[in-house]
């Protein structure tokens, strides 16, 4: 006998939240990836499997700007997992480039073989934020 699935609830939400696996001083708008316990950490390289984004108002909300967006062992992190985001980049990145996880959580140019979080929907600078369409797939690696 087959399974009836009517009625079933799909979660439409753009975000979810989850544990950090360590302390970050600063996770808004980076790039997040979960660790070997599956909590969420900064993601450091393109080899890194990009779950999302931490959204702005992830981490301490500090009207000091202090210690905004930081997070203890344990403490959530609203990450958005997919639709329009924005990602602050660690380098220049033109409009229509892959985007992927670079060193502190911060979006670089994908290169061969890495995990693409996205498409720049921006042309920026380093530590200005890109907009980008989240679409998560593997680049091709380089031919041989």
């Amino acid at each position: 006998m087959g399974k009836n699935f009517n009625g079933a609830h799909i979660n439409g939400s753009p975000t979810i939240t989850e544990a950090a696996g360590a302390k970050i001083d600063d996770c808004r708008n980076k790039i997040m990836k979960y660790d070997s316990n599956g909590d969420v950490v900064l993601a450091a390289a393109g080899t890194d499997i990009p779950l999302g984004i931490a959204i702005i108002e992830a981490g301490y909300n500090d009207f000091t700007g202090a210690e905004s967006g930081k997070v203890e062992i344990g403490d959530d992190v609203d990450i958005q997992v997919k639709d329009i985001g924005y990602v602050l980049a660690g380098v220049a990145i033109t409009k229509g480039q892959e985007v992927a996880a670079g060193a502190n959580g911060l979006a670089a140019v994908a290169a061969a073989g890495n995990y693409v979080l996205g498409i720049a929907l921006t042309s920026v600078k380093a530590n200005e934020y890109c907009r980008i369409q989240i679409t998560k797939y593997q680049k091709a690696p380089a031919s041989e």
